[in-house]
């Protein structure tokens, strides 16, 4: 399904986004937080339908990590309608087609590497207990029959393309509520037939996104300054080995690389923000630090420094966002050896 395809109707609202700093409320409303990891040809979208007791959204994602907390008394179900298996979430890797089902209060890392086209069914309190959650508060992911699947996502998308098309028959409840009701019997017999993880991959998943969690916090605090994995580790109260474990298991990338682009991102929305935080200086030198130290050790001489120039490049995206002209010059001039 493309979004080119949709048009907006009184019963489809599509919104589109081709610069992340414009896109950042749209998450901070629903949320989320992301940090790119390509920003090359950036776009995304979303399209949203309502129907009698529950709600569809379809969205267009990029490259990215992105931390989204839910809170979901009567149950979100997640898939992808299109089979770009690249993803993991919670530190479970999602390589082949798989749904979410889950309700309650739950905090989801996801790393989309080449970005997704998904949906997102938020149940409302007019719907009856269907039985799909047996826990409150916790994630399950599903690998479904794969007839099953492909009967949820086409009656998904024609449920779009008839609120683009024909939006009057999603405002005449008989035939919105027999819309709603083809969805709700395709996610039926898809969790009827679906199969859930081992117990102990989620156990393990639950104790890594702890630690990431815990590692994001500090790179909080310290986003213009140098950060050691043994400092960290000794923080986090595991060794270096088991951070690394974690953070390869819910991010997708080496602790290293994890927290250059951390601190990067944090120095760049400060900048954005025009903060008094952080200054040129510290951000040039945790950077250079960042790409040839780690373990208090040295890594070679140019490894990671012409990753980190261009990374600093991006810092100056909406360079009319900053509010000290000095640095923004001085953001813009600095040469990438």
């Amino acid at each position: 399904m493309q979004f080119n395809s949709l048009q907006p109707s009184p019963a489809l609202s599509i919104v589109q986004f081709s610069d992340i700093d414009a896109f950042r409320p749209v998450e901070f409303v629903a949320d989320a937080r992301s940090v790119p990891l390509n920003l090359a040809n950036f776009h995304t979208a979303r399209a949203m339908v309502q129907l009698p007791f529950c709600q569809i959204a379809v969205l267009t994602s990029f490259p990215r990590i992105v931390d989204v907390s839910y809170r979901a008394a009567h149950g979100v179900v997640i898939f992808q309608l299109e089979d770009a298996h690249e993803v993991s979430v919670n530190g479970m890797s999602v390589n082949r087609p798989a749904f979410i089902g889950m309700r309650g209060n739950l905090d989801l890392q996801f790393v989309e590497p080449r970005g997704s086209l998904h949906a997102i069914i938020t149940l409302g309190a007019g719907l009856q207990d269907r039985e799909w959650f047996d826990t409150p508060d916790e994630l399950c992911p599903f690998t479904p029959d794969p007839d099953a699947l492909a009967t949820v996502r086409s009656v998904t998308t024609g449920i779009l393309q008839t609120a683009s098309a024909r939006p009057d028959l999603l405002q005449e409840p008989r035939s919105a509520h027999a819309m709603q009701e083809s969805l709700l019997l395709a996610i039926d017999e898809m969790f009827r037939s679906g199969r859930a993880p081992e117990l102990a991959g989620r156990l393990a998943s639950r104790s890594y996104c702890r630690l990431v969690r815990m590692i994001d916090d500090y790179v909080a605090f310290h986003a213009a300054s140098a950060i050691y994995s043994a400092d960290l580790a000794q923080q986090c109260g595991v060794s270096v080995r088991t951070l690394g474990t974690a953070v390869a298991s819910v991010r997708g990338m080496s602790l290293h690389r994890y927290l250059r682009l951390k601190q990067l991102w944090s120095a760049r929305a400060q900048l954005v923000k025009g903060s008094d935080a952080i200054t040129w200086a510290s951000l040039q030198d945790s950077i250079a630090q960042g790409s040839m130290k780690r373990h208090r050790g040295h890594w070679p001489a140019r490894e990671g420094l012409t990753d980190s120039c261009h990374n600093v490049a991006c810092l100056s995206a909406r360079p009319q966002m900053v509010r000290n002209q000095s640095l923004q010059h001085r953001v813009r001039s600095t040469p990438c050896r």
